[in-house]
C-alpha cells in the first residue's frame, strides 16, 4: 500500500551566475508542493501510518526550515533534483514504512520526483 501526504511552503533560490540557469541566476521565490509517498503494509491500527505523523515529521524537518526561507542556507545548487535529496536525507531515517517517492513541483507545470 502507498500513502501520500502533500505539503507547500513559499521559499527563495538563487542558482549560479552561469548562463545556463538563465533568469533563475536571480533570486526570486516559488510557492512549492511537496508530495511524500511512503508504502508498508496495512498495520493493525488500519493504516500504514498515521497521516498526523507523517505531517508532524515533514513538517518538523523540511518545512519549519524551507518555509520562507533561502533554501541556499541549505541547498549550495537550489535546483529541485538538489533540493529533493536534501529533503530525503532530512526525513528517511525517521519514517518506520518505506519512503518510496519524493516529488517537488516548483510551478504549477514544473516538477521533479525522486524515487527513493
Amino acid at each position: 500500500m502507498i500513502i501520500a501526504k502533500e505539503f507547500t511552503f513559499d521559499a527563495a533560490h538563487q542558482l549560479p551566475g552561469e548562463d545556463c540557469y538563465g533568469k533563475c541566476r536571480h533570486l526570486h521565490g516559488h510557492t512549492y508542493k511537496l508530495i511524500v509517498e511512503i508504502e508498508g503494509v496495512v498495520r493493525d491500527k488500519g493504516w500504514v501510518m498515521n497521516f498526523k505523523d507523517l505531517k508532524e515529521i515533514v513538517n518538523e524537518f523540511v518545512i519549519e526550515k524551507l518555509d520562507h526561507a533561502n533554501i541556499n542556507d541549505y541547498v549550495e545548487i537550489s535546483t529541485a533534483e538538489n533540493i529533493l535529496l536534501w529533503i530525503r536525507k532530512q526525513i528517511e531515517d525517521k519514517l518506520y514504512p518505506k519512503l518510496t517517492s519524493l516529488t517537488l513541483w516548483e510551478t504549477p507545470t514544473s516538477y521533479a520526483k525522486l524515487i527513493c
